[in-house]
Formats: structure tokens, sequence, C-alpha cells
């Protein structure tokens, strides 16, 4: 399993390359991003350690128990004998159905659901797609982390 941390890192790179890809507009109620970076949002966040515990719990519920360990960590072993090889693309196919009411993500949904759901099942460990997944709320983690501190 020596090459588990290689494999990790070239599913992060794959997954971020998905986030150049033309997608359709985000509602800008929706966007996280617009709303860090607005100053209504700036304001909100400064010092408010409470806003970011929930933030960061929605992170982990999200990324780690909610999707990953649902999706990789139960429902991809168990579809091994129903689909055969052909697991992964159907674990896929669930995970972007499970993501339709966010129309403007999908074409990251597609790709990212095959890039997490191969690597899961190759070493038969969610812990594959919950690093890769949670890379994002790393990211966002630290973003929203600067912003509570200021």
């Amino acid at each position: 399993m020596g090459s588990a941390p290689i494999t990790r890192g070239l599913v992060v790179l794959a997954v971020a390359a998905t986030e150049v890809l033309p997608s359709p507009p985000v509602p800008a109620g929706r966007d996280l991003g617009i709303f860090l970076d607005s100053s209504a949002g700036q304001d909100f966040l400064a010092g408010n350690w409470a806003w970011f515990a929930v933030i960061l719990t929605m992170f982990v519920f999200n990324t780690v128990l909610g999707e990953e360990l649902l999706f990789r960590g139960l429902l991809l072993p168990r579809m091994q004998g129903r689909f055969g090889r052909w697991d992964w693309v159907v674990n896929g196919v669930l995970f972007t159905a499970y993501h339709l009411h966010v129309p403007w993500a999908m074409p990251n949904v597609v790709l990212d659901t095959f890039v997490l759901a191969y690597p899961s099942r190759r070493y038969r460990s969610a812990l594959v797609g919950i690093a890769v997944h949670s890379a994002q709320s790393v990211f966002f983690t630290a973003l929203v982390l600067v912003l509570v501190l200021r």
C-alpha cells in the first residue's frame, strides 16, 4: 500500500483539474466564494467562532460522514456482488444523481465521482475518497479561519 499516498495525490490533482471545466453559473445566493469575498461575509465571520464551528461541522458531516462513508464506505463494497467490475461506475452514477439538486456543479460532480469511486474500489478503502474529497474542505476551513481571525 506504499503507492496509496501517491495515488491520493494524483487523485487530488485530478479532482482539482475538474474545477477549471466550464459549468453553468452558480446562483449568487449559493456561492460560498462570493459570500466569503463580500464585505458582508467578511464582517459576519470576523471573530465569529460559533459559525466557524458550524461550518467546520458541516464540512466534516458532508464530505466524510455524509458522502464518502455512505457512497464509498457502505454502498460501493456491497455493489460488487450485483454489478461486478462495473460497481464503481454505478456508484458514480448514484453519487451524481444524489447531486442533481445542484445542477451548476454537474460537470465537476460527474467527473469527480469516477475519480473518487475507482480508487476507492481499487484499494478497497473509503479513505482514498475521504482524503481527496476532504481536500476542498481543508482549503475552505483555512479560508474561513483566516476570516474569523480578522
